[in-house]
């Protein structure tokens, strides 16, 4: 049968006990007597012709310890383990219950600057960590090998046992794969390797699942958002008074509300807006989904950006008109300046209320439009008017608008619109605009009609992308039901379109005119059409063009609106929402993947604690013992019953060791 290893072999003719106690024979079947309180294990192995061994040579002298320092140290040894039990659940327990951990200020400045060294920090807290779980579970193993061999158990520890309790205690292994075949004769051997391979493999898991835990990264957090707004769905007889009182006229001034100035007309001032977004609309209907419209004359920094039209809505929350922004603060992170300096992304939707208009457009033999010359004025003014037929069911909407003074030049665009009374079960009429050339333009514009049906109040889920920059509106997915069954504010809508004529008006000048001009350029660079004849993709462009100026004007005439002072309550409707915004800080995502990352370390630490456990019951803290059973040392003085000394001794696994102590 194969040794032990060399260091389990009884040196020959070892001497044991102190320097004035006589050794015991070699095969000597007498027991040592053992004492409270003795300190270590000696041995001393004599040179040739030393016979007397020096007091000062003894190899693990150790220091006497009083039974309170070692219950001191057992109580120390105690709480560490217990520690290590409880922290890293501890922490899971409180990410998880706070649904992440913000880091904020120079900490989140930190992890944002220096990525790579706060990764190399990580690391190494993993490695202490594992360390410590290593370094409490051999002094466990130490204390259990000490109470195991003063117990009554004694009898039980063989060479084997002891040659685990060293495996254990280095967390190593000390077989040799040539010992194999021996350790699987034994019962409960191979069981012991595999324990210790387990223990090593949950040790090497230890700096992963530290990492898992303790590692920042960014994660997401959302909160509700709540605001108000202006709803022009009140039937409310104080509502419909007080946004009769503060409509929107047709004579332009400037006036300041939350320190920006702004017209309170529609269609002047704003004449690069109403093109931008009747553009945008225009590429959305063509298939470029990605077009946005930049809005500088509502009053944000830097504009507002919207992805397509703007849909008639006044945007809301931080990024929206600021004068406007009606979030409540209690529950708007943005309020809070540490959380919106640190925020590292966000996206908010608001439910609001905008404009839901379809245009839709042909070429027509003739027009309500008329021109006629201006008395006493050069030939090149004319003034153009239309007349809306009552036998058609037809009736005037251009609210104090008589006729448009215009240039009397080869591209002229002239503008004219009515409505269409409600028909019987619709709440909303129907709208008619249009459009008239003259020289140039009659050949290239002609008449053309379009229907507006329908043009009324609409709600909208409202999303800013903070990333992109810019809004995106889509229909509610639950809008209000009794919102279509209510009609809308009448001068809402038809102020839309007498800022629709201004901007025809406006736009004007002696070679061409704007509006017409935005459509024949998209056409030709666009969809390469001739700008000298019409073309049934020309109607297409009207329509997106017509669509997205009347959607702007309805976003201008609700900010005009919102100027008045002291709306009823009635005349106010709930904006509600969410903001979704990226962080830095520690964050669980799955939870059950953390949790297996941790049970490797809670396994090892539960272990530790499990055999403190034992020693407390197997030793009462009476503390026989203090040296290493472990300690190369102590093995050279154990002793191995029942083997030949000698050259040719051998020991087996199974031959019980006898420690001989040192007496008090």
């Amino acid at each position: 049968m194969a040794s032990p290893p060399s260091h389990l072999s009884p040196a020959p003719q070892a001497i044991t006990g102190s320097p004035h106690t006589q050794s015991l024979p070699e095969n000597s079947g007498e027991r040592p007597q053992l004492q409270a309180r003795s300190s270590s294990v000696t041995a001393v192995i004599p040179n040739d012709g030393d016979d007397v061994p020096s007091k000062d040579d003894v190899a693990n002298a150790t220091e006497q310890s009083t039974r309170m320092q070692r219950i001191r140290y057992d109580l120390l040894l105690l709480v560490c383990v217990v520690f290590m039990v409880v922290w890293p659940w501890a922490v899971f327990a409180f990410i998880k219950g706070k649904n992440g951990v913000q880091m904020y200020g120079r900490l989140a400045d930190i992890y944002h600057e220096y990525p790579h060294e706060v990764a190399i920090i990580v690391t190494q807290l993993g490695t202490a960590n594992r360390l410590a779980a290593t370094f409490l579970l051999g002094k466990v193993v130490v204390r259990f090998g000490q109470e195991l061999i003063a117990s009554a158990h004694r009898e039980r520890v063989t060479v084997f046992g002891v040659s685990a309790l060293m495996a254990f205690r280095h967390m190593s292994l000390v077989w040799g794969w040539g010992q194999s075949r021996q350790l699987a004769k034994g019962k409960g051997r191979f069981f012991v390797v595999a324990l210790l391979l387990l223990c090593l493999a949950a040790l090497s898991l230890i700096p992963s699942g530290t990492a898992g835990l303790i590692t920042p990264g960014e994660f997401n957090k959302t909160a509700e958002l709540r605001g108000a707004e202006l709803d022009f769905f009140s039937e409310d007889t104080s509502c419909l008074a007080w946004l009769e009182e503060n409509r929107v006229r047709n004579n332009c001034d400037w006036t300041s509300f939350g320190g920006t100035q702004y017209t309170t007309c529609l269609g002047e001032n704003q004449m690069f807006d109403v093109l931008d977004s009747g553009r945008a609309n225009m590429l959305s209907a063509i298939g470029i989904k990605n077009g946005t419209s930049s809005l500088n004359q509502l009053g944000a920094e830097g504009g507002i950006r919207f992805l397509g039209s703007v849909k008639g809505i006044l945007p809301n929350g931080p990024d929206g008109v600021p004068a406007f922004n009606s979030l409540k603060p209690s529950l708007n992170p943005f309020e809070n300046p540490s959380i919106r300096r640190d925020m590292v992304s966000y996206n908010y939707t608001l439910i609001q209320q905008g404009l839901e208009s379809t245009v839709s457009c042909i070429y027509d033999t003739s027009s309500p439009i008329r021109h006629h010359a201006v008395e006493d004025v050069a030939p090149r003014i004319i003034a153009s008017s239309g007349s809306c037929d009552p036998t058609a069911g037809l009736e005037d909407v251009l609210e104090n608008v008589g006729e448009y003074p215009t240039l009397n030049v080869n591209n002229t665009l002239t503008y004219w619109a009515c409505k269409q009374r409600p028909l019987p079960g619709t709440l909303d009429p129907t709208y008619f605009i249009y459009l008239r050339g003259r020289v140039n333009y009659a050949t290239s514009i002609g008449n053309i009609t379009c229907k507006v049906s329908p043009m009324r109040s609409q709600i909208y889920s409202v999303d800013y992308l903070s990333l992109r920059n810019h809004f995106v509106t889509k229909p509610a997915t639950n809008p209000d039901p009794q919102s279509s069954q209510r009609a809308t504010f009448s001068r809402y809508i038809e102020w839309g379109l007498v800022g629709l004529g201004n901007l025809i008006w406006e736009g004007q000048s002696w070679t061409a005119n704007l509006v017409a001009e935005a459509v024949f350029s998209f056409g030709a660079k666009s969809l390469n059409l001739s700008t000298f004849e019409p073309n049934p993709k020309y109607l297409e462009l009207y329509e997106a063009m017509l669509q997205g100026v009347l959607e702007y004007e309805a976003t201008y005439s609700r900010l005009v609106y919102s100027l008045g002072p002291d709306p009823p309550q009635t005349c106010l409707r709930n904006i509600t929402g969410s903001v979704s915004y990226s962080v830095r800080g520690w964050y669980i995502s799955k939870s059950a993947t953390q949790a297996g990352l941790l049970l490797p370390m809670t396994l090892i630490n539960l272990a530790s604690l499990s055999l403190l456990v034992a020693c407390f019951v197997i030793g009462k803290f009476e503390y026989r013992y203090e040296f290493d059973a472990t300690d190369n040392i102590s093995l050279l003085s154990a002793l191995v019953e029942g083997s030949r000394r000698g050259t040719d001794g051998t020991v087996e696994w199974e031959n019980k060791v006898k420690y001989i102590p040192v007496h008090s």
